[in-house]
């Protein structure tokens, strides 16, 4: 991957004189999201600019932040999120990453003034543009040396919907007689939904939709780095076992069957009779044929209880797989799946679901480990 970061040692290959408008934002971006991507692309479109650059605050400054939070753990290495930011950039030539900024020493004061004067003299002939929120609109007039700032550098403002800051702008005396320094521009209403604190929540909590939030690049280098927390979303593979279609057979008020899944869908029905229908079925044909039967009146109210006795059973009967169940240790168990089932399972696509599957199976884990113990 070609590298893009420029520091106050070295410059990209950009061709400065190439350059006639610089966005720059600043930020954490621990991680960057898919947000920041779209806010800095709509920028440079808007600006008609010809670089990008990502700013990021150090380390030190980040987790100080987190500290306040709980989470101060969650800061990630001023290398890994330049790493982060480099992927996240490598799609489109306009865009760059900065390291000025990581250089000032802990508790060094930084003003935006200063970090934008060392762009500036990395790129004379360009002019330098800020990218801020339309929320910052109010403390704009208070930023350090922001007579000088407005005089010099341009300033790019994200406009949300149903915000309106030409008339934060017009209407306060120090932004209306420097409006020439700004451009508002339009950005898509979803990118209030995700931020990096978002994204990092969602991991706390093992939400898949996390995955959405940031680039697949970002996401594979931060699962290479260790910072996806383990969890078994996929009963597949070495996981196969976790599945009610697997193969294990079992005993369940009083008749036998060749998996879970047929004895489930087995008590979907009242009568013995209608139940001997499953006994000998494969996993699929039973499903399949659950889906014809008539159910018991009471199904939605019992259906969960029988779950859990069906899978209890199956790892109670079957030493081998109970065994290979308490091997998952303490990982979480999310039945992860793209069909939408988010009652015995999780919408891998949304994030969305009970996975009530995921949390018999972890229950059932506890037990056997407690009669591991006696």
């Amino acid at each position: 991957m070609e590298t893009k970061v420029i520091s106050s040692c070295g410059f990209s290959n950009y061709n400065k004189e190439n350059q006639s408008k610089i966005v720059v934002l600043g930020g954490s971006f621990n991680p960057p999201t898919t947000a920041h991507l779209a806010l800095m692309k709509a920028a440079v479109d808007a600006a008609g600019a010809q670089l990008g650059l990502f700013v990021p605050t150090p380390f030190w400054y980040v987790e100080k932040k987190l500290a306040k939070t709980g989470h101060k753990e969650e800061t990630l290495p001023d290398e890994l999120r330049i790493e982060l930011l480099n992927s996240m950039c490598s799609g489109d030539k306009r865009l760059a990453v900065d390291s000025c900024e990581l250089q000032r020493q802990k508790g060094e004061r930084s003003f935006t003034y200063e970090t934008l004067e060392k762009i500036q003299e990395k790129y004379p002939e360009s002019q330098v543009l800020f990218l801020a929120g339309s929320d910052k609109l109010h403390i704009i007039p208070r930023w350090h040396r922001i007579k000088e700032f407005v005089e010099r550098f341009g300033i790019m403002v994200a406009k949300r919907q149903g915000e309106m800051p030409e008339t934060v702008i017009s209407n306060h005396p120090f932004l209306s007689a420097h409006k020439d320094a700004f451009t508002v521009f339009t950005v898509p209403d979803w990118l209030d939904t995700i931020s990096s604190s978002a994204f990092r929540e969602k991991l706390r909590s093992y939400d898949l939709s996390a995955k959405g939030m940031v680039t697949k690049d970002v996401w594979e280098l931060l699962k290479k780095n260790g910072k996806i927390p383990k969890v078994i979303d996929r009963f597949r593979e070495e996981y196969d076992f976790l599945s009610n279609f697997y193969p294990s057979e079992l005993d369940y008020k009083g008749l036998h069957f060749l998996n879970a899944e047929a004895a489930f869908q087995a008590q979907k029905c009242l009568t013995k009779e209608e139940k001997m229908q499953f006994i000998n079925l494969p996993s699929n044909k039973s499903k399949r044929l659950g889906r014809q039967v008539q159910l018991r009146p009471d199904w939605e109210d019992v259906k969960a209880e029988i779950m859990e006795e069906i899978v209890r059973a199956k790892f109670l009967q079957n030493p081998d797989i109970a065994e290979k169940l308490l091997t998952t240790g303490e990982i979480p168990i999310i039945e992860g799946n793209t069909w939408g089932d988010t009652c015995w399972g999780v919408d891998t696509r949304t994030g969305k679901g009970n996975n009530l599957l995921g949390k018999i199976l972890m229950k059932i884990r506890e037990e056997l480990k407690l009669q591991k113990k006696v």
